[in-house]
């Protein structure tokens, strides 16, 4: 589970390209837990959602999909799926990569329909007109929220995003594909960035392993080689990536 705050996690958009007026993270964020901790911060504000789906709109290239869609399973709590769930239908609606719904696919909706943003249960008037004017989009996830107007004036350049968040190139060359999915699952969430086997990358990639195989080897074509026959054992692979 997520250590960080609401102000951490405007201090990571911040560095993620985001105009939020606050000071940046020091260090460039992990897109996949950021927006995992903007689903479980964003009733507490809504403009930390609304630009949250303007980023994603115009950089969803940056995400490696399949790890979103793992750390959904594995570290989104169930009842903050749902508001996940709406970001990514709202950023795909206006424009984001349709493959972003591998994770949204698995969000979910509340069985009994609530409001989403603490501001509009403020007062019974807030609570009326967002009950009678909330989105189709909200609705299909089970929750009352007015349609958003993503701050597109509010988001960085790409080249600013990118000089500042060096590793972000790669993603966005790779268009977050299954490839980005396994580096960055070695680089974040593996120990010493190895696992033992093709098959518990698979695993750790919510892919399936004729797929993970596939992109190894386009990997490989790049000059990144991440298979490591055991000397021991031949018979035995382990998946490494070394440290720059």
């Amino acid at each position: 589970m997520s250590k960080q705050t609401p102000h951490s996690t405007l201090a990571r958009w911040s560095r993620a390209g985001i105009l939020f007026g606050t000071r940046a993270s020091r260090t460039s964020p992990d897109l996949e837990r950021l927006l995992l901790d903007t689903a479980r911060y964003a009733p507490g504000n809504a403009r930390l959602f609304n630009h949250a789906v303007a980023w994603l709109t115009t950089y969803s290239n940056f995400i490696a999909r399949h790890r979103l869609k793992r750390l959904v399973l594995d570290e989104l709590e169930p009842h903050a799926r749902p508001t996940l769930g709406l970001l990514l239908d709202l950023a795909v609606t206006h424009g984001a990569s349709r493959e972003l719904n591998l994770a949204a696919d698995l969000c979910g909706r509340h069985d009994t329909p609530r409001i989403l943003f603490d501001v509009h249960r403020g007062s019974a008037t807030r609570r009326r007109l967002v009950e009678k004017s909330t989105s189709p989009a909200a609705i299909a996830r089970g929750l009352w929220a007015l349609k958003p107007e993503p701050p597109t004036d509010a988001l960085r350049p790409a080249a600013w995003i990118i000089q500042r968040n060096p590793g972000y190139r790669d993603r966005a060359i790779r268009k977050g594909d299954l490839r980005s999915t396994i580096l960055e699952t070695l680089r974040l969430d593996a120990p010493d960035g190895m696992l033992d086997s093709e098959r518990v990358l698979a695993q750790r990639c919510a892919a399936n392993r004729p797929a993970v195989s596939r992109s190894l080897n386009d990997l490989e074509i790049e000059g990144i080689c991440l298979r490591h026959p055991d000397p021991n054992d031949r018979r035995c692979t382990r998946i490494q990536i070394h440290a720059a």
